[in-house]
């Protein structure tokens, strides 16, 4: 019985030590993501939206705007994999809402334009005259999973040859019938559009089986015609959450001869192609704004730094939440905003808010937080420690001008 009780008890000790061990490997990796590409692809994607916003030629402007959302996407695959790695949920939120699908296509268009001239590639690109433009859905995601595609295609090639990316609008009982492999069934078109993008390899080109090395694991071809890799396992997921499914057609010689991917969007009822989006609005309110930034990152502090002086704030940069209640201290209530990192080491945000709320009003001054976690109960932790608004990173500036405006209004009484 003692040798029983003993024998637990060291496997209980194991456990325990195995379970710390997990968790101290999965907070270096934590600290490793976001420390070493969180952090750089945010003020990658800060610079950017600052050269978005002047003035160059439309090709120029192309070129950036495509930059800027595939930023964006690496932002969020980053996103994922942490969010993945400290919940363990498997669980990819979507943020469903209208956007102009005509523009998307054209910017994905660009990236693999650009992807296939840098592998020695021809490309054309061709688009259905009768794709809708206004629809409902996930624009990142779905820029995040046609990025997926031209990657995968293009793995490995070293050969010249020529590439096809087509979009068309399909029927509901076409695009059943066209995915010969599909889990999903919709049971209503009404009101919804199935449109069809798919990226392969020109057929008239004679050397493209040859220019295609073996598939690796990573794009393996099994036997329902499906790639088998993690990459493709996670993207196929977040198309069955968009109502969607994606395949890979193989060649005679079962290599990757195209991908193809069918998405069920939901009709915009404001108009369509005349949709009239309102402008940017004007700077005129944050001009002469007192601002006090507080980050640890010096890259980071550095970039929104220079986006909140192209609005013509006044910006006074700390690097910890010791500072940032120092110069409080000092300059007193000139400040009107506080910019604050939530997850700075020592002194985070949330208690330097709590502290600036113990002497001083809830409107002055006003507090905005910086966050790069997709938590869904930060805004409500920041609600409690007294905090007027927030901006989840990475900090662009046309975001970055909407929320001072958003609080400014929101306390314009006060």
């Amino acid at each position: 019985m003692r040798d029983k009780l003993a024998e637990q008890n060291r496997a209980l000790q194991q456990a325990k030590k195995d379970a710390m061990m997990a968790s101290q490997a999965r907070n270096s990796f934590q600290m490793v993501m976001s420390k070493g590409m969180r952090r750089p692809m945010h003020s990658i994607s800060g610079l950017l939206s600052m050269i978005q916003q002047d003035n160059v030629a439309n090709e120029q402007k192309m070129i950036v705007d495509t930059m800027v959302k595939t930023s964006s996407v690496l932002s969020t695959l980053i996103n994922d994999v942490m969010e993945i790695s400290s919940k363990d949920t498997g669980r990819l939120p979507l943020e469903m809402g209208p956007f102009h699908l005509h523009p998307m296509i054209k910017e994905a268009a660009c990236l693999a334009k650009c992807l296939c001239v840098s592998k020695g590639f021809g490309f054309s690109v061709d688009v259905g005259s009768s794709l809708p433009n206004l629809v409902i859905g996930d624009e990142r995601r779905v820029f995040q999973v046609i990025l997926h595609m031209v990657g995968n295609l293009l793995i490995g090639c070293d050969r010249a040859g020529f590439v096809t990316f087509r979009t068309s609008s399909v029927g509901g009982i076409e695009g059943r019938n066209d995915q010969r492999r599909a889990i999903w069934r919709p049971s209503s078109s009404e009101g919804y559009t199935f449109i069809k993008f798919e990226i392969g390899f020109d057929s008239g080109s004679s050397q493209l089986e040859s220019s295609y090395p073996p598939i690796q694991l990573s794009t393996r071809i099994n036997s329902e015609g499906i790639d088998g890799g993690l990459s493709f396992n996670m993207c196929k997921k977040l198309v069955q959450m968009m109502q969607g499914n994606i395949w890979v057609a193989p060649s005679s010689r079962g290599l990757v001869q195209s991908m193809t991917l069918v998405l069920k969007f939901e009709l915009s009822l404001s108009g369509g192609d005349d949709l009239i989006e309102p402008g940017p609005p004007s700077n005129s309110q944050l001009r002469g704004l007192r601002v006090i930034l507080a980050d640890d990152d010096g890259v980071n502090r550095l970039v929104t730094r220079k986006l909140l002086e192209k609005l013509g704030c006044h910006v006074t940069a700390v690097s910890s939440g010791f500072e940032c209640l120092s110069a409080l201290g000092t300059a007193g209530s000139s400040f009107q905003i506080i910019l604050l990192d939530l997850h700075m080491p020592e002194m985070d945000g949330f208690e330097v808010a709590m502290r600036v709320r113990k002497f001083q009003s809830r409107s002055c001054p006003l507090i905005v937080a910086l966050t790069a976690s997709a938590d869904e109960d930060v805004w409500q932790r920041c609600l409690q420690v007294g905090m007027n608004g927030l901006i989840r990173k990475p900090v662009l500036l046309e975001g970055i001008a909407a929320e001072l405006h958003s609080v400014l209004q929101a306390n314009i009484g006060m």
